[in-house]
């Protein structure tokens, strides 16, 4: 009950609401949607702090009131919704405005937008665009013979006249890109930096293939997961689409959707049988910029840490994964590390192998003897990713 009392605050409020989030994110409030975390005392003490009072903002209200959400505008006008609920409560449906009236919805223009019927739509290409006219079906020979199906894929049947084509499907293409994960960006999860890449490239207009099924998911593959906290000059990821564009133009088609610290680099198109990037990358390079706090006598001790790691021939650490202790030798997975005192950052080079990766972080604490708080506070930066 109280978590549906801030729902219906947050879907219903007006702009205090965005006051009351931040004031309660100020006070701890973190995964409220897990009960275990979930402080609805933080919440009422906001809420009084700003004098917000749930029962006015949840309060029934009449049809002639100004909302909250009266400024924005979904295309369909507040008169006809009302119109529309009015109706509702008698139980009275609203004809379809194809076939019948036009009810002053508020989407038509009746110029420019007009209501469009399905049997009445042209062969449409794979892309969306408008078709040629050698490739038109005659209407009223086709009218009754085409199908429109999902996603804007049309089918015609068997009976199309002779000299009339439909454009051929765009071929699927495979493309892998190389993207910055850098500045505020660094901040977001493997999840949500799919998501925003989803997003953006939904945005540019081009067009994704979908994996078969129930839940269709765009086709997009990524190597591997880069820790929440760390920035990276070269992420990867495979895409497949249906597009016919130039890599300049793809580029600038994703960027200006995409938010600050994460940009498309490069883009090149890959055979649909490549290997995944999973097979294919070896090994990564990261530059770990030290803190302030890290001086000159801290040098000496990180120096002589590392030098007796690459000495050795094993280097074994304990690490606690969901209960369970895991014992892991990393020196053969590090090719490489070293303390560049004049640039104040530690060079790591490491491989990709089966048996698993060694993390930028257990090297800052499991080698160097950096403590939790201290590790916290260097700047790990991938720079460069290895394939074979």
């Amino acid at each position: 009950a109280r978590m549906s009392l801030l729902e219906g605050l947050v879907s219903r409020g007006d702009e205090k609401i965005g006051l009351l989030i931040e004031r309660a994110f100020q006070a701890g409030c973190r995964f409220d949607g897990w009960s275990d975390y979930f402080r609805f005392d933080l919440w009422e003490k906001a809420m009084a702090d700003l004098a917000i009072h749930p029962e006015r903002e949840l309060r029934e209200r009449r049809l002639t009131d100004i909302f909250a959400w009266d400024q924005i505008d979904c295309g369909l006008g507040k008169d006809f919704l009302i119109r529309e609920w009015l109706k509702s409560e008698q139980g009275e449906l609203t004809t379809d405005c194809r076939t019948d009236q036009c009810h002053q919805c508020g989407v038509c223009d009746h110029q420019h937008i007009k209501p469009i019927s399905a049997a009445e739509v042209p062969s449409l290409s794979m892309n969306g665009s408008a078709p040629t006219d050698n490739a038109s079906p005659d209407r009223s020979s086709s009218q009754g013979n085409q199908a429109v199906l999902a996603h804007g894929v049309t089918a015609a049947s068997a009976s199309i006249g002779a000299g009339e084509r439909l454009q051929q499907p765009a071929p699927e293409k495979r493309i892998r890109i190389q993207f910055t994960k850098l500045g505020a960006a660094r901040f977001l999860s493997h999840l949500e930096l799919s998501a925003a890449l989803i997003r953006a490239i939904h945005q540019s207009g081009l067009n994704f293939v979908y994996s078969e099924g129930f839940h269709p998911h765009p086709k997009i593959s990524f190597a591997f997961a880069t820790a929440v906290g760390m920035e990276s000059m070269g992420e990867y990821a495979d895409i497949q689409i249906k597009n016919d564009l130039s890599g300049d133009t793809m580029i600038h088609r994703i960027n200006a959707f995409l938010p600050e610290g994460i940009e498309i680099k490069g883009l090149r198109e890959i055979s649909l049988r490549q290997p995944s990037l999973s097979e294919e990358i070896c090994g990564f390079q990261y530059d770990l910029r030290l803190p302030d706090a890290a001086g000159p006598d801290k040098d000496v001790v990180i120096n002589a840490k590392l030098d007796q790691f690459l000495a050795s021939e094993a280097f074994t650490i304990i690490r606690e994964v969901k209960e369970k202790r895991v014992v892991k030798n990393i020196r053969p997975l590090v090719l490489d590390v070293r303390l560049d005192q004049d640039r104040r950052r530690i060079e790591l080079r490491v491989a990709c192998e089966p048996a698993g990766m060694v993390r930028p972080a257990d090297i800052l604490t499991k080698v160097c003897g950096f403590d939790e708080e201290m590790a916290r506070g260097v700047r790990i930066i991938k720079r460069e990713t290895y394939f074979y």
